[in-house]
Order: structure tokens, then sequence, then C-alpha cells
């Protein structure tokens, strides 16, 4: 009988420590993941780790996040997969798109450099604004015109060019360049309205055209309200 107890006593303290490794084994881990553009992207990533290596995907936050990054919250026995191993495996991801994944290491950047044409527009464009057509805003009443493009610009633009103007939106860290910075065009006048009309319509990059979506007045109180943007570290 006390063997019997005995062998009974050793087999649940064998389960309990076998319970027990495996979940101290369990962690949760968050990464910040680059180039998800798409709608499908956070399919593809979640199909490719769960098939993978049984990684169990837990949340992907696409906006609210501190660092600005989508952050990636997995779950996984960390006896058996390493975060190198889940790093590569993202690494190797395309979504249907052929966008690659990758995590991304470091703090986010403040700015991003600004392009020569993104300079003459500082100094009133110089001679580069004879290259686009040569418009005036219409709208006169610009502070109810700009209050008008808030709204627009946090709807349509912010997920690629920041809530402030920075280019360092959420669904913009996997493009091939960098969203422009819209301080550039702050308090400038109406030799600035055809260059940045134009580039609203038509589009550039990985920049859609927004003439196909948005009227003629809608494109001018974005404008209005673009010209209100600041770089908050001046």
């Amino acid at each position: 009988m006390k063997k019997l107890s005995f062998i009974l006593f050793l087999s649940f303290l064998y389960v309990f420590l076998a319970l027990h490794s495996s979940v101290a084994a369990t962690v949760e881990e968050n990464f910040k993941i680059e180039g998800l553009i798409s709608p499908a992207s956070p399919k593809a990533l979640k199909a490719a780790l769960e098939k993978k290596l049984q990684v169990k995907v837990l949340d992907l936050n696409l906006k609210k996040t501190a660092s600005g990054w989508p952050v990636l919250t997995v779950q996984f026995d960390s006896s058996a997969v390493t975060k190198d191993e889940i790093e590569q495996v993202i690494a190797a991801i395309e979504d249907p798109a052929g966008h690659k994944f990758k995590v991304h290491h470091g703090p986010l950047l403040v700015n991003a450099a600004l392009l020569e044409e993104e300079q003459q527009a500082e100094s009133l464009l110089g001679d580069a604004v004879e290259a686009f057509p040569q418009m005036k805003n219409p709208i006169t009443d610009k502070v109810a015109s700009a209050e008008r493009g808030k709204g627009m610009y946090e709807k349509n633009c912010a997920k690629c060019h920041g809530l402030n103007g920075n280019g360092y939106g959420t669904v913009a860290h996997g493009f091939s360049t960098w969203p422009r910075q819209l301080w550039a065009w702050n308090n400038t006048g109406a030799e600035t309205d055809g260059y940045l009309f134009w580039y609203i319509t038509n589009g550039r990059s990985d920049m859609p055209p927004w003439g196909l979506i948005l009227s003629e007045n809608e494109r001018w109180d974005l404008i209005s309200y673009i010209k209100t943007l600041r770089n908050p570290a001046e």
C-alpha cells in the first residue's frame, strides 16, 4: 500500500513538474514590424508564423503604439523556439502583393531628410514652380477651409504622412521611400498652390491620385490645412 502510494505520489509530482515546466517555457513577446502596407499583410504574417513555428499570434496593433511601428504580440514555447527564429521567419514572409517584412530595431527616426524640391519650397520654391500649373487657392476663408481640411487629412493622409506631417505614419513603414514631410509647406503663399494641388490630384510614388477621390474644393481645403502644419521641434 505504501509502495502504491509512493508511486502515485511520484506520478503526480512528474505530471506537476511537466506542467510547470511547460507553463514556465511559454513566453509572450512584442515585435515591432516593418512592411505592413496592404490589407493582406497581417493575414500573411499570422498565417506564416502559426504554420512554420506554431507561434500563437495574440495581437497585431497597427495604429496606437508607443513607438509608431506596428507591434506584433506573440506567445511561444521558448524551449522550442527562439526570438531569432521568429525574426528569421518574419523576414522570409511575403504578402500576396510581394511586400517583405522585417523586425524593426532601434528608435523611430524623428524626421526624414528634406528633398531638394522641399528645400526650394521653404524659400518659396524658387524657379521650381515653373514646372507646375500656376494656380491659386480660390477659397478665401482659409481658417474655415483648414478646419474642414483637418478632418480629411486625419482620415486620408495621416496614416502615411503622420498626424503632425513628419512623414512617419503607421502604415507607411514598408514603403520604398518615406512619405514626404509636410512641414516644408507651412505658411507658404499662393506660389506653392499649383505644386501641392498637382501632386494631391495626380499622386506620386506610393501616394494615390486623390483627384479620383476628393472633389476640387476638398483638395483646396486639404491644402489650406497642410499649410498650417509645423515642425513640433521648432
